[in-house]
């Protein structure tokens, strides 16, 4: 046997650990071993669970505003967002930052019931104001949604928003999960 010194027994170790921690780390992030899954979509970066506001023209182009927070201005009513699911969750708990005019209703809900114009919408409020943005907090159950591909489609609804010439805008979508 070829005798090693202490240096390349080390570094072989090393090169033999890093494929199992790789290994455990992706199980982990699929499988969600601690029953809680976090994600935040702050509109600066594409989010792997959280997709950019669509279709394009009813959701603008994301922006940098001049106090440096990247936003996503929705024009025309509805406008849609997927959530990826890596593994089953039961309740989805979202945090949404925004803008919108005085008085302005809002609704957020996940696809039901198979594919087609089937939702189940939520009124989003202003539960508190950070500054001029409004926080609005809302959950679902996930356990009656219509999942694609580990994909649950959201919908952001605001009826008469195109016709009115109001906007709604917002910086970031938070969603913790649970099992």
């Amino acid at each position: 046997m070829i005798n090693l010194g202490k240096k390349e027994k080390i570094i072989r170790v090393v090169f033999i650990l890093i494929p199992f921690l790789a290994l455990g780390w992706l199980i982990q992030k699929n499988f969600v071993f601690s029953g809680v899954m976090e994600a935040t979509y702050n509109f600066d970066k594409n989010n792997a669970f959280i997709s950019i506001l669509k279709p394009a023209g009813r959701a603008l182009g994301v922006e940098k505003n001049n106090n440096g927070d990247y936003t996503q201005r929705v024009i025309i009513d509805p406008v849609y967002f997927d959530l990826y699911m890596p593994t089953k969750f039961k309740k989805a708990y979202f945090t949404f930052v925004f803008m919108a005019p005085e008085g302005r209703s809002i609704k957020v809900g996940p696809q039901v019931f198979g594919s087609g114009w089937n939702y189940h919408l939520e009124d989003l409020n202003c539960d508190k104001k950070i500054g001029d943005w409004c926080v609005g907090e809302i959950s679902f159950d996930l356990e009656k949604t219509y999942k694609k591909d580990k994909k649950v489609n959201f919908i952001i609804s605001s009826p008469g928003l195109d016709v009115s010439g109001e906007e709604i805008e917002l910086t970031q979508i938070k969603v913790i999960l649970s099992k």
